[in-house]
Order: C-alpha cells, then structure tokens, then sequence
C-alpha cells in the first residue's frame, strides 16, 4: 500500500514523538493505513504509550468502525530493519514502523500466544481453551497473556523478545532451590513461555484488604536471603538506581513542566548514591514488590516474574519494595493502610541493612529512584487527572529524599 507521509520537518525528539503518538494528526494517519482493510472512516484512539528512554516512544492503539476493531501497534524507536507486514512513516521530522497486530516485529511468538487454537495445541493436553486475555503489553518488548481452560485450569504465557531458554533455566534452579516460583508448563516454545498460576493472592492483595501486616519483613528478608548462588553465575541487569539517568529523562518527557525541578531531584539523588553503600553483591530478585508476592495466611506461597534475577544488592530489592509501597496510596484509597505498613517495613529494613553494614541513606535514595521511574508511566492520555498523579510522584521522591539526607 502507499503509505502516508508525516507531516512536519522539526526535530524528532522523544518528548515530540511522545506528543506525536497521542494527536489527532497521528490518528488520521492511522485511519488511512487501516483503510485498505475495510475500516472506513475509523475512529482511532489511543490504547496505550510507552516511553523507552535512548531508544524512542511505542504505543498500541484501536480502530473501530462501530462494527469491526483492530488494534495496532506503532513505535518511533529505530529497527535494524524496516520488517515484513509493517507499514514505514517517514518524513524529516522521524520515521514510524507501524504494524497490525499481534505482528509486533520484535515478538514473533506474539501470534502464537494470541491464537486459542495453536495454544490449545500446545499446551492444552487436549483441553478447551474458553478464555484468552492480555494481561500486558510493551510493544516491542515483552506480553503476558492468560489462558483459561474447560477445566478451570489457568496458564499464564509469557511472550518475549530474547533470553527465553535463560529464563526457563532459571526458573527450573529457584524451583530446584525450594524458591516458590511459578512452574513451567515446559521448555519455551517460539519465545512463549507458559507458566501454571502460583498459589495464593498477590500480597497487593492482602495489602489492601488486611486489618494489619499481612506479611512480616523477615518473611521477605528471608526469601530474598535464599535465592541461590547459581543467579551469581547469569548476566546482571542494572538497578533502577544504575538507571537514573534514563528514568529522570523519562520523567522530563512525560512531564516537560517539572523539568527543572526534576533536574534537582536528580542532582539530590546522585549525589547520596556516590557514597551510599551497597553492600555485597548477591543473588537478587531485580523486581521485587507487591505484585510479583504471592502470599497465604502470612507467607510466602510464589514469587513472580524472575527475568532480572541475578548478581545484584539487598538494599535493590529493599528499595524496589518500599518505592512501589509508596505509591499504593494513591492509586487507590483502599490502600489506605499501606502508609503505615511503609513505615513498619522501612524500620525493619533499616536495622537488618545496619547489621549489614549498609547505611539507610542509600535505602531511601535508591527507593526514590524507583518511584521516579514510576513517574513517566503515569501519563494516561485517557486519564484526565494524570498530570495530578504524576505530581504526587515527584512529592513521593522529595519525601524519600529528604529521609536520604
């Protein structure tokens, strides 16, 4: 097909793609590339954007002429090539890979995990598949999708881009280490994982809902002390503190109105973290909150989501649960309990770090970090409040700070 150019020579800056990808001139752009297939005069909004700091903007997006709906992918980020299926935007403001989905370029087990036929095939053992769901969704990145079978069984699919075989392996050494981590439903499979759902409810969960803590901190310190040392032996990935540069930029893109005072919260925490200790490096979690916590009757019944475990720091992991306890409040007044929970968590992770020579300033600098790459994420074009929540962000970051120094 002819593709339709994009309109405007100025420079192609991620906080103009970011803007790009949610206006009305993209959405025409769309409704024309969707056309050719039979959805005259769509209506095109935006389901989703994501912001990849260094690499560009993504986001997913619906067509819908009242009777009939695709979904659509887009990404302002540079491919090595231009794949086949896709449809290339240029112009000398930027270029736009834009494909029909589930063809994400990046994810070709996608298709796989999205079809109910070639997913019972799989990994039904000859049952029905009566639901198939996303869960989530990163262009170009990652999907999670459910399936539901005739039997009340659920399989939870993994879709990723690399690093499948590593991921199984790891799961398979933490199982074998009596870390409750979700069992694979078999080797991957074209990038798709399938995982069966671990037992219990998501701390979140018990978070909201418990009249006091539901899960002790020496439950976590414990789990986290029993990953085994095999994780020494798998590639390491960056802290979000080693990240701060990327997520601050993030934040800048998303927010341009509280650039400057971004720019100072970054300065702040930087300056903790030359001289906060870290500890020893040990076998880590990498993305270790609430969600990814299965918890029962005051334990811990499954730990979720081990594709950044690795060499890493206790005082990491620490962080990454205080920083996502932080927000809970705000996301919902459910939560409305959490605040007090933060404080009996970050107590006991204090003293346990001080018995390990690891000082608090680097515990509350690094889960500031956390929530400020929590801040970019909160910029829903569907949200009208999100600017609101954006904010009460970066006043989560300045509170943390402040406990820094």
């Amino acid at each position: 097909m002819n593709a339709p150019v994009i309109q405007d020579a100025n420079a192609w800056t991620e906080r103009e793609q970011l803007e790009f990808f949610g206006s009305p001139e993209f959405a025409g752009i769309l409704a024309e590339v969707v056309r050719p297939m039979g959805l005259a005069d769509a209506r095109i909004t935006v389901a989703e954007l994501h912001h990849r700091p260094g690499a560009g903007v993504s986001g997913v997006f619906e067509a819908t002429n009242g009777s009939t709906t695709l979904y659509l992918g887009a990404t302002a980020e540079r491919l090595g090539t231009v794949p086949e299926g896709t449809v290339h935007l240029d112009s000398g403001r930027g270029s736009v890979i834009v494909w029909l989905h589930p063809a994400d370029p990046l994810l070709p087990g996608l298709p796989l995990a999205t079809t109910p036929t070639l997913v019972e095939e799989h990994w039904g053992g000859g049952r029905v598949i009566e639901e198939l769901r996303t869960l989530a969704y990163r262009p170009l990145r990652r999907a999670v999708m459910l399936a539901r079978f005739g039997d009340g069984q659920q399989l939870f699919l993994k879709v990723l881009r690399k690093d499948a075989e590593l991921l199984h392996g790891k799961h398979l050494a933490l199982l074998a280490a009596g870390i409750p981590v979700p069992i694979p439903a078999g080797p991957p499979i074209d990038g798709v994982l399938a995982f069966h759902r671990a037992h219990g409810v998501p701390l979140a969960e018990d978070l909201m809902h418990a009249p006091e803590l539901p899960l002790a901190p020496q439950h976590i310190i414990g789990l986290l002390d029993a990953l085994p040392q095999t994780l020494l032996d798998v590639p390491a990935r960056p802290a979000w503190s080693d990240r701060l540069g990327w997520y601050g930029h993030a934040a800048q893109t998303a927010v341009p109105d509280q650039a400057g005072k971004i720019g100072e919260l970054l300065t702040r925490l930087v300056r903790i973290l030359e001289t906060a200790h870290r500890g020893e490096l040990v076998p880590s979690h990498g993305d270790f909150y609430e969600a990814n916590i299965f918890v029962e009757n005051g334990t811990i019944t499954g730990l979720l989501d081990i594709d950044s475990a690795g060499p890493g720091y206790l005082v990491d992991d620490l962080a990454c649960f205080l920083g996502h306890l932080a927000v809970l409040p705000d996301l919902d007044a459910r939560y409305g309990r959490v605040n007090g929970y933060f404080e009996l968590y970050a107590t006991a992770f204090e003293a346990e770090l001080g018995n390990r020579g690891i000082c608090a300033k680097g515990l509350y600098a690094r889960a500031a970090c956390v929530v400020l790459s929590l801040v970019a994420g909160a910029r829903d074009e569907a949200n009208p409040d999100w600017h609101a929540v954006a904010l009460a962000r970066l006043v989560l970051v300045e509170q943390l700070l402040v406990r820094a120094e």
